[in-house]
């Protein structure tokens, strides 16, 4: 909610440069100028000459134009100018899908299997460590009822304190293997052919299991200096092989 509260801020000087613009081409009270008629309308009657003269209404409406461009444009498009540097990346293989043996416990009698870990990395394309970076699911198409984990922390790989942030330091392997790695999906196929799946957030948060379908899904990761990634990814499965776990847009927006 701060962020959005920093947004509001930064765009007083629009509307600033806005009422200067008004204040160009209205006047309350006749007068030599409508800057000098405004002046005379708050209580000031005595203003420098320069004020008074004509042509100042024309400066003030260009000044103005001018002030909304260049600060519309930093703020509202530079996201679109400049590229951020945490960027989302998912490829084939290991650790992206990574298979291990498990136990699903959750059934009455427990049941051994295959577990696939299916997994995104976080890459930092800066030239220095991304501090305090959270990662969070956003959103869960074809959501099932009673699925309480939107806005709810991705596991960090093979954490099991609980962390809610990370640092990603730079990534440097062309192949991204150190990259930082998160935890989205678990899939648990047992010996006996039955299947679930789960939404890896963090322990305690939420119930997670879901039915096994088709999920778009949406993630954001968020540093403390602001660079954002946020990913749409699909997770599609097939009755022959483990299901596709694959990116189909991925933004990246800078900090400051």
């Amino acid at each position: 909610m701060g962020r959005y509260w920093k947004w509001i801020l930064q765009s007083i000087p629009i509307l600033g440069f806005t009422l200067l613009m008004l204040a160009s081409t209205v006047t309350p009270r006749y007068a030599h100028s409508n800057v000098e008629a405004w002046f005379n309308y708050f209580g000031v009657e005595e203003v420098p000459l320069w004020i008074a003269n004509k042509s100042i209404d024309s400066w003030v409406l260009w000044i103005s134009s001018l002030g909304i461009g260049v600060w519309g444009t930093h703020l509202y498009m530079r996201a679109s100018i400049w590229k951020g540097k945490l960027s989302v990346v998912i490829r084939e293989g290991e650790p992206w899908v990574e298979r291990s043996q498990g136990v699903d416990r959750s059934q009455a009698a427990p049941t051994s299997g295959s577990l696939y870990t299916y997994r995104i990395a976080l890459v930092n394309n800066k030239d220095s460590t991304l501090r305090n970076v959270e990662v969070t699911l956003t959103a869960l198409e074809k959501k099932p009822q009673n699925f309480g984990a939107i806005g709810s922390h991705l596991q960090l790989r093979n954490d099991r304190a609980g962390a809610t942030n990370c640092n990603v330091h730079v990534t440097k392997d062309p192949q991204g293997l150190d990259a930082v790695f998160v935890d989205v999906f678990r899939l648990f196929i047992g010996s006996a052919g039955d299947v679930s799946l789960r939404v890896a957030t963090l322990p305690g948060e939420s119930t997670c299991q879901i039915p096994v379908d088709t999920y778009d899904v949406k993630i954001t990761a968020t540093s403390e200096s602001g660079e954002m990634a946020v990913a749409d990814i699909a997770f599609i499965p097939h009755p022959d092989h483990i299901p596709d776990f694959r990116i189909f847009k991925m933004r990246s927006f800078p900090g400051r």
